[in-house]
């Protein structure tokens, strides 16, 4: 009981994630609804998805319509999401700003499950399918066609917990300057004086998948993966340390079997030590009748 009490407190005092000091700039360009919320318009309808909440605490974060704005100039790090078709121009000046020493992470899905309540077909709806791949081929790299279209949470060689949703995979080719990872969930290439990070899989980020109450995602507490700092991770920041997490049912199996052992051998010792000390008090009495 002491120890439960003690894990509650722990639980309830779970400090959220701090505000950087020095907040490198982050461009954005995405069609999910990260800034706004889905189905409405106008200025009420602008609002940070919780992964957006999270990347504020860590970088500048700059929304950014395409690649071919001036405002790619003035960043460290680029967010690609699952954005909408792109020309071949901003295709050109993308793979041009990586090869210029920019550091990117791409999420690319080809079969994005993400819940949108507006209408196939209506634009403002983020592509079912991933537009990228003239500039995934340029660089060497294949997505492939997910292998299940469900839901999987996958333990990574850090200790990260992350939980997809009809992931994919990347298929490297010959000319490629690329590796993969994680079971080829994740491909990491090289690509003139930068670095661009892939990710199979766009539903990665939505909330629904890695946070427990939407309202809390600067509690660690409220994660039920370590999607936020997988993501701050791959962009430069490794302050945010994984979770621990259960990794199996042997595990947890064993766990609870050592926790009743415990809890056992403390009751044991406490009714010894506690019949040890009431034993004198229920020795008087006996004593007194014997005397009498």
């Amino acid at each position: 009981m002491a120890g439960l009490a003690v894990l509650s407190c722990g639980l309830a005092a779970d400090p959220s994630l701090e505000w950087a000091r020095e907040r490198p700039a982050l461009a954005v360009i995405s069609a999910l609804p990260l800034f706004w919320r889905e189905g409405e318009g106008g200025v009420q309808a602008r609002e940070d998805a919780p992964i957006i909440r999270i990347l504020r605490q860590r970088f500048d974060v700059r929304p950014v319509d395409s690649p071919l704005s001036p405002k790619m100039q003035r960043v460290d790090a680029l967010l690609l999401a699952q954005p909408r078709a792109m020309s071949a121009d901003e295709l050109l000046a993308l793979d041009g700003w990586v090869r210029g020493g920019g550091t990117m992470l791409l999420f690319a899905d080809p079969l994005l499950r993400w819940p949108s309540s507006l209408p196939l077909g209506d634009r403002r709806r983020a592509p079912p399918v991933s537009m990228l791949a003239p500039v995934l081929g340029h660089w060497g790299v294949e997505l492939r066609s997910p292998s299940y279209t469900g839901e999987k949470r996958q333990m990574l060689a850090d200790g990260r917990l992350l939980t997809t949703m009809a992931a994919s995979s990347f298929a490297l080719r010959r000319n490629s300057n690329c590796r993969t990872e994680h079971e080829a969930l994740v491909a990491r290439c090289m690509i003139g004086r930068g670095q661009a990070v892939l990710v199979a899989d766009a539903d990665l980020i939505d909330d629904r998948l890695w946070l427990a109450d939407e309202a809390m995602p600067l509690k660690r507490g409220a994660w039920t993966a370590d999607t936020a700092g997988f993501v701050v991770k791959q962009l430069g920041d490794g302050s945010i340390e994984p979770r621990v997490w259960v990794t199996s049912l042997v595990g947890l199996t064993t766990a609870l079997r050592w926790a009743l052992m415990a809890g056992i051998s403390w009751a044991i010792m406490g009714s010894v030590l506690l019949s040890r000390r009431k034993g004198p008090f229920l020795l008087r009495p006996l004593q007194a009748e014997a005397s009498t």
